[in-house]
């Protein structure tokens, strides 16, 4: 007796690379917040973090066939914002005085 196909993860719109992919779109604005109120440190740790995260999720999507067509899309988009965030949040502080 034949059975039915067994769902892929390519049918799973929430697999855990793209949860990754989401937890790194919401570190944007912390690391826009610590780049305002000059936390370099802990911007830097959460560019650090987003990196990784960057490379795990790839390699999960990758490795375990985890990969979907949202992830696809989210995750070029996720880099994208992390990076025109940073230099736009850079851009800014060094824009503005400090009144020293």
């Amino acid at each position: 007796m034949l059975r039915p196909p067994l769902p892929t993860c390519r049918d799973v719109s929430l697999s855990l690379p793209n949860l990754i992919t989401l937890a790194r779109i919401l570190l944007v604005p912390v690391m826009v917040w610590a780049i305002a109120s000059d936390q370099m440190t802990v911007a830097f740790i959460l560019f650090l973090v987003a990196g990784i995260s960057d490379g795990v999720d790839g390699f999960l999507a990758k490795r375990f066939g985890m990969a979907t067509e949202v992830g696809a899309y989210l995750d070029p988009l996720a880099d994208k914002v992390l990076i025109v965030s940073i230099y736009v949040s850079l851009g800014v502080v060094e824009a503005i005085p400090d009144g020293s």
